[in-house]
């Protein structure tokens, strides 16, 4: 790394030194505009460093509030009440009691059979758990 910095120390030396001896060799006038369009340049940089552009924001600005905008909304989907469906109250029809009332083969069942069937499945979905949908009806097991 040494090396390096004693070449790059040279080289600065012998630019400064052809720099100074070109501007030694120009003239008043030539040196004068040089020194205002340096002036010029350096005000047009210092003034785009302290008021923002045209733009909103460069997109690094966007990063914080994107997270944060990103978080808040993940933390009021997950605090949210969690809510079940609810049966329907007394009186409303739904669409599952139309169908059922329109399909002609469960109404024939309904008007042909004596009814035991569904009394029965009525009376084992309001006492039992839905994991005990699987058992035998009255007719296999005597009932």
């Amino acid at each position: 790394m040494t090396a390096r910095n004693d070449d790059l120390a040279g080289f600065e030396r012998r630019v400064r030194a052809v720099l100074e001896q070109d501007a030694a060799g120009a003239s008043g006038r030539v040196r004068s505009r040089l020194t205002q369009a340096r002036h010029v340049a350096l005000a047009g940089a210092r003034a785009r460093r302290e008021k923002p552009s045209g733009r909103l924001l460069w997109p690094r600005a966007w990063l914080p509030a994107t997270v944060t905008a990103a978080a808040a909304l993940a933390a009021v989907w997950l605090l949210r009440p969690y809510r079940t469906a609810q049966p329907p109250a007394p009186g409303i029809v739904t669409a599952q009691d139309v169908q059922l009332l329109t399909d002609r083969d469960g109404l024939a069942l309904v008007e042909g059979g004596n009814g035991e069937f569904y009394e029965w499945a009525v009376a084992q979905a309001r006492s039992t758990p839905a994991s005990a949908a699987g058992k035998a009806g009255p007719g296999k097991h005597g009932g």
